[in-house]
């Protein structure tokens, strides 16, 4: 006699995982807005600042649809929910790669400079030396 262990159906199974999800992925997109905003205290994050505050606007946007989904079963919130969640991932994703590309940039230049001997101690000392 054959027996087959039985599964919960796909949408029951997404359901759970977006109830499960949401809060965690709300909190963090909250998070993200808090850090976004104190990120702006500073001259430089000024610059930067309004990148944390958007992934953290789409990160909210997607625990809400998550919770949506999870509570009405409807696809146009689970639609809604991986958009958001698309979106964030591509934004992550170019921040990655943007970042990874500067510091190839600042690596090169780093060693470039070192090597004319712009960062040598006595050039730093003669500079200093001048301005005191």
């Amino acid at each position: 006699m054959e027996t087959s262990a039985v599964l919960p159906a796909p949408d029951d199974a997404a359901r759970r995982n977006a109830k499960g999800m949401a809060g965690w992925v709300k909190f963090m997109g909250i998070m993200s807005i808090i850090g976004g905003c104190l990120q702006a205290l500073t001259i430089f994050g000024l610059v930067i600042a309004w990148l944390p505050i958007w992934m953290g606007v789409v990160l909210t946007k997607a625990g809400s649809k998550a919770g949506e989904y999870a509570d009405k079963g409807d696809f146009a919130s689970l639609d809604g929910m991986t958009g958001q969640l698309k979106t964030y991932f591509t934004i992550s994703g170019v921040m990655v790669i943007v970042s990874f590309g500067l510091s190839i940039v600042f690596a090169v230049a780093w060693f470039v400079l070192m090597g004319l001997g712009v960062f040598s101690s006595s050039s730093l000392m003669e500079y200093f030396n001048r301005y005191r």
